[in-house]
């Protein structure tokens, strides 16, 4: 041991930087130390207790954490390119290994200054962060506020009787104006609320057909208006219905949609790809290790597979690799006049990681992209279809020109029950209409394809309609929007549109409302439309005049009695002052001047009265994040409406919680 320590001396006594040496495989502790390391121990004990025989006074006056942090690396293998930060005495310092004549060597490097500066940049990143989130979260309530006025308003100013066409096109722009504006500001926010990680998905039962509808109601004008041809295309889709946050999905799909074809010049093509299915083996086993034909369904979760494709403009290799980055838009001249934030990209790759699925991206400059999502779903318990029943010994005529097409929907009639009869010419329409009448086998509907080359088929469905009769039930299958086709086919006599591609469930609810049980549920869905609350009196609390005018209108056109407060603390004086079960609701506003909505609540349910303890307080206010929820349940609220409001989810909230007359 001596002959060594005049070796390390002479190798190590000299050198600037503190070192310690440990024997591999021997001791945890150091066996040696230099001068400087001496010298350092000395400077943190305030003496040099050292007595000669050999102990390490540095190691001695460190603590039991930085010992073990640096005996640990000491013992490894292969020492880790990273330096260990320790903190002896006052000071921050770096310790690096490495190995020396079969010793470990573990030099000290003082980076205070280095440290301390860092967590300064760090520590002023937090609260940028933070200040930023706040000033989104505030700047979230101010604008939102003044949009639920211009939404209201315009929803009051379309149901006024006698507009011009003018007047309710420009009041159907600013809506969709509206719209556009609020998506803006939820991508700002989304992206500062991701960066924070403060995203909570809200998970709920979904359905794919209702997704994907509304989804393809958003991008299709979008597409067609660029004259971009755009297709939809359908793989397994083992269950309709699913488990997931349906708002999230619609901004994923939405995210990508747009993108593409608003990267995708004129006469190019988008293609959206949808697949949910189970995890599947491509065979399986005999007794004699043979394989069998067909396929086992696992009982695995679900995997929902989302890929859009487009004949665009493409990336290039090197913006591929930061395609994902928040801000980031490549810098060209063809995407120079396309605006956007560089958000999406950024919002959609992170809410597919917190739903714990994956997106990929390929793409050549000049040829086109394609991103592909894979999330990872739950199917609900399935439900039985309660329109079998009414479905039973009926049969329904196809015409699509498409074979495939028309199998398809041959395939889910079947599904339900039905029957059906596929044709692909208006003259084998004729043919099996004949042939039904002379067999006594009426037909119950009629579902025609709007894009046939071969027919003219405004003129065909008209005298359909003329030889089977007005009751004779017509439908039309299309891509397009309903609303604007609608008076086209409806005057031919088509009675009700199915959105393609098709699914069982939309085929289902929109072939039962012309069975004789549908035409009878109808008829009662319709008497409970007309929202009359026979007088009620709900205190509206709301401190934006603007928004308690609006709000008051709409309330009032549904036979409700409305008293108004301006503050939290006014509607705890009014309920106070109020008889026993004067109010039958509270719909309350959060962010109010005196006293806000959540201590306003908190006040009334301590009130020593019974009734209040069951009188339904319903938040309805512009802070629309799900903390934002949470806080208004534990405030004792019993539901949540966020601004814009939709009146008829006011509405149905009402009907829920209000007492019935005579109750």
């Amino acid at each position: 041991m001596g002959e060594g320590r005049e070796q390390w001396n002479l190798v190590w006594d000299e050198a600037d930087a503190p070192v310690l040496l440990f024997v591999r495989g021997e001791s945890a502790a150091p066996v040696y130390e230099n001068k400087a390391a001496h010298a350092l121990g000395v400077s943190v004990c305030g003496s040099d207790s050292s007595n000669g025989n050999g102990c390490c006074l540095l190691w001695a006056s460190m603590s039991g954490e930085e010992r073990q942090a640096l005996a640990r690396e000491a013992a490894e293998e292969t020492h880790s390119t990273k330096p260990v930060l320790c903190l002896i005495g006052k000071a921050v310092y770096s310790a690096a290994f490495f190995s020396w004549r079969g010793e470990i060597v573990c030099t000290l490097q003082d980076v205070t200054g280095y440290y301390q500066e860092n967590q300064r940049i760090i520590n002023e990143a937090v609260l940028a962060s933070q200040a930023k989130t706040n000033f989104l979260s505030e700047m979230s309530h101010d604008i939102r506020t003044p949009m639920n006025a211009i939404v209201g308003m315009t929803e009051i100013a379309l149901k006024q009787q006698h507009l011009s066409g003018k007047v309710r096109e420009c009041l159907k722009k600013i809506q969709i104006a509206s719209g556009t504006m609020m998506e803006l500001l939820n991508d700002v926010l989304d992206m500062s609320r991701i960066e924070s990680g403060r995203v909570l998905l809200q998970m709920g039962p979904l359905e794919i057909a209702d997704l994907l509808h509304e989804v393809l109601v958003v991008v299709r004008p979008l597409a067609k208006k660029k004259q971009i041809h755009f297709l939809v295309r359908t793989g397994v889709i083992d269950c309709e219905r699913i488990v997931g946050d349906v708002i999230r999905l619609k901004q994923i799909c939405n995210n990508l949609l747009s993108n593409a074809v608003k990267f995708t010049p004129e006469g190019g093509k988008v293609e959206l790809y949808v697949e949910i299915c189970r995890q599947r083996k491509a065979e399986r086993k005999t007794a004699d290790g043979s394989s069998a034909a067909g396929l086992t369904v696992l009982d695995t979760p679900l995997q929902m597979t989302l890929q859009v494709r487009d004949t665009g403009i493409g990336m290039s290799q090197e913006f591929l690799r930061k395609v994902f980055d928040p801000f980031e838009r490549e810098q060209n001249s063809t995407v120079s006049g396309i605006q956007g934030t560089g958000l999406g990209m950024a919002i959609t790759k992170n809410l597919t990681e917190l739903m714990g699925g994956s997106i990929s991206v390929d793409s050549r400059q000049g040829e086109g992209s394609c991103f592909t999502v894979r999330i990872p779903a739950r199917a609900t318990e399935e439900r039985e279809d309660a329109h079998r029943e009414a479905f039973c010994g009926k049969r329904v005529l196809v015409f699509d020109s498409s074979a495939q097409r028309g199998k398809a929907a041959e395939e889910l009639l079947r599904e339900l029950g039905m029957e059906a009869d596929c044709v692909q010419s208006a003259d084998d329409v004729v043919c099996a209409i004949n042939d039904a009448m002379f067999a006594g086998r009426d037909y119950f509907a009629f579902l025609a394809a709007e894009r046939d080359p071969g027919v003219e088929l405004l003129s065909f469905l008209r005298s359909i309609r003329e030889r089977m009769g007005s009751e004779f039930p017509m439908l039309l299958m299309s891509e397009n929007d309903w609303s604007q086709i609608e008076y086209m086919y409806t005057s031919v006599g088509v009675d009700a549109f199915i959105p393609v591609p098709l699914f069982r469930s939309r085929l289902s609810s929109c072939l039962f409302a012309f069975t004789e049980a549908g035409r009878h549920s109808r008829q009662q869905e319709e008497q409970g439309m007309v929202r009359d609350f026979g007088g009620k009196r709900v205190l509206l609390v709301e401190d934006n005049e603007l928004n308690r005018e609006i709000a008051g209108e709409m309330l009032e056109e549904a036979s409700i009695r409305v008293e108004m407060a301006v503050n939290g603390q006014e509607a705890v004086r009014m309920v106070e002052r109020s008889a026993p079960y004067y109010y039958e609701m509270i719909l309350m506003d959060i962010q109010m001047p005196v006293l806000n909505g959540l201590d306003a609540a908190r006040a009334i349910r301590k009130l020593p009265r019974e009734d209040v303890q069951q009188l339904p307080i319903i938040a309805m206010t512009a802070n629309a994040f799900l903390e934002d929820v949470k806080n208004s349940l534990d405030a004792g609220m019993n539901a949540h409406l966020s601004k814009p409001l939709d009146m008829e989810q006011v509405f149905s909230c009402m009907e829920k919680y209000m007492r019935r007359p005579g109750k």
